[in-house]
């Protein structure tokens, strides 16, 4: 089977992670040109890489038209999203783009619609949904082993006090970048969209961030079900993983899962466990995945683009529209010192007027 030919735009920090580690040698996809504004970052693929000068360009229009390609993988600055992605639907490219997927609940509406229009695949590089304990957390919840979910538990905490650390200088380091990933795994996980939340957020004495690294939100869907989410960014205590502890509670009996270890490619630290009332925690072997997060996420890409059809946990840019309400929504809350948020509300006034991250 032929690979899906990629045209691979953004060369910076994240994207060169892409280019080097995520890739060379995928079975489903190889990358036939890079793009980049910057010529030292171009340099860098050629140097060690051993990107062809040929197939490195300035601009985006100038690779689209100058090498066929059958799609685009998008590694920018969120404010370049929507216009790149814009250019490679307009010239006919599938995309897969980085998340947080638009700076505007307008812009990841207009682009829903031109995928759609165009038969193109829109796909955002949700990479936490590919790998094994999370994957294994939504079969549970659907599987009913416990009887119904009631309620989950979040928490993330990581300490970023080295000096320069890229985190320091976002507005909202936690609500949109961060906690995205967490957002988009609760819709996942409970099978639904939230219709509610709230939200608070805020800066510590002392701290070295812009814009505020802890938070806590209450999220609560339509079945029911309530998720609480702390996060922090300057916790002294024990480093979660990248995707969080996560606690979920049934009718029977409790998950226990963590995810997404400190090397974004490695297993380490997927675990899941279960627990019974009044009965020792048990282990449970977790499925094999071998193309796990972005390289999962590439293969589910190509999958989609060969066959036409998206599988039920697919972060297409229409479903996750649903991700960026939630961080609109948190957002609005805790600028209201907390206010409560309607889900649908905010989808109705951004959708139209868009707010900017």
């Amino acid at each position: 089977m032929d690979k899906i030919r990629l045209t691979h735009i953004g060369l910076g920090r994240w994207g060169f992670d892409w280019a080097r580690d995520i890739l060379p040698g995928h079975p489903d996809v190889e990358v036939v040109a890079y793009v980049d504004s910057d010529e030292a970052a171009l340099g860098r693929v050629q140097e060690e890489l051993g990107a062809s000068p040929g197939i490195c360009f300035a601009e985006t229009r100038a690779a689209l038209r100058s090498v066929a390609s059958d799609g685009v993988v998008i590694c920018l600055p969120i404010a370049l999203h929507a216009p790149v992605a814009r250019e490679a639907l307009q010239a006919g490219r599938h995309v897969v783009v980085e998340k947080p997927f638009t700076a505007t609940l307008q812009e990841a509406h207009e682009l829903a619609d031109l995928a759609e229009a165009r038969r193109r695949v829109l796909m955002v590089s949700q990479n936490y949904r590919y790998f094994p304990a999370p994957v294994m957390a939504a079969e549970f919840v659907r599987q009913g082993h416990f009887g119904k979910l009631s309620q989950i538990k979040i928490d993330f905490r990581r300490n970023a006090p080295v000096e320069g650390h890229n985190y320091w200088a976002l507005r909202n380091p936690l609500l949109v970048d961060m906690a995205v990933h967490h957002y988009d795994l609760t819709r996942m996980i409970v099978g639904e969209d939230p219709v509610e939340l709230s939200c608070r957020s805020w800066n510590p004495p002392g701290s070295p961030f812009t814009g505020d690294p802890c938070g806590a939100i209450v999220l609560t869907f339509p079945n029911g079900v309530a998720v609480s989410y702390r996060g922090s960014w300057l916790d002294q205590g024990p480093q979660t993983a990248w995707a969080g502890e996560w606690q979920m509670d049934f009718e029977r009996g409790s998950v226990l899962w963590t995810s997404r270890a400190d090397r974004p490619n490695s297993l380490a630290r997927e675990r899941f466990a279960t627990k019974r009332p009044n009965a020792e925690t048990k282990v449970q072997t977790l499925p094999r995945m071998p193309l796990h997060g972005r390289k999962g996420v590439l293969a589910a890409f190509a999958t989609v683009i060969r066959t036409g059809r998206e599988p039920p946990d697919f972060p297409s840019g229409r479903s996750n529209i649903a991700t960026l309400a939630i961080i609109e929504a948190a957002l609005k809350s805790s600028a209201a010192t907390g206010a409560s948020q309607c889900l649908a509300d905010v989808l109705a006034a951004t959708s139209k007027a868009g707010v900017r991250r």
